[in-house]
């Protein structure tokens, strides 16, 4: 079993404490009445992506408390990374950890979940396309609360053509104007900080730099060199 496959195991093996809710309560205007039978009438781990859905939207909001996400914490994961849901996007629904403040809870479901988020992040560098896109997975992983030093290290190791790869998307598609792009990047916050410094600071152009000097196949450098062109600003004159 691989890092990641042990870590959505581990999940459900954590979270399986949590006692199936009799129903979930939620605001009379937004849920029917009954509307959360169809999540409860099966294991968790069975709950169809397509009815989970419209409950990951709501949860915490007008849909259910705590206990009820806690419950239903590893299915919404596995369906999030996995982009199996057409909304609500990965951002929103890794944000709502942040809502339920996972980082107070005990200490083994804290573990389970930074192990899973973590692990998430390593499968996605390993892999080339990857969807969710590099560019929504750094950001759900920043809305959690979560601090990305350990994921933006691993990143500059640019030592796989997937890791290489994902960050020329990155910086095309989810930077512009020395911004970044994604819409749910709280720019407030401690993580959204991180990532800028990384990419804007030196780190990310150290490493481009060190993979440059490393690699010899002409496709990744070209990479390498249109990444260097858009993250190191020019010399004025």
């Amino acid at each position: 079993m691989s890092g990641w496959e042990a870590a959505k195991a581990r999940m459900y093996d954590v979270f399986g404490h949590v006692p199936r809710p009799e129903r979930v309560a939620g605001c009379p205007h937004c849920v029917e009445p009954g509307e959360e039978r169809c999540l409860l009438s099966w294991p968790v781990a069975s709950v169809e992506a397509e009815s989970l859905a419209r409950y990951a939207a709501k949860a915490l909001t007008t849909w259910g408390g705590v206990t009820e996400f806690r419950y239903f914490l590893p299915r919404l994961l596995e369906c999030a990374t996995a982009d199996a849901f057409s909304y609500p996007d990965p951002e929103i629904v890794l944000g709502k950890l942040a809502s339920a403040d996972w980082r107070a809870w005990p200490e083994e479901e804290r573990n389970a979940v930074s192990d899973f988020l973590r692990e998430w992040w390593g499968q996605t560098l390993r892999h080339h396309p990857a969807r969710p896109s590099i560019d929504t997975v750094l950001c759900a992983l920043a809305a959690t609360g979560m601090d990305l030093t350990s994921c933006l290290d691993a990143w500059s190791g640019l030592d796989t053509d997937a890791s290489i790869r994902h960050l020329h998307d990155f910086v095309m598609t989810g930077w512009s104007g020395r911004r970044l792009t994604n819409a749910f990047w709280n720019r407030d916050s401690p993580a959204h900080e991180q990532a800028l410094t990384w990419l804007t600071g030196g780190p990310a152009a150290a490493a481009v730099e060190a993979a440059f000097a490393r690699e010899s196949r002409e496709d990744l450098l070209e990479l390498l060199t249109a990444i260097h062109t858009v993250i190191t600003p020019r010399s004025p004159g």
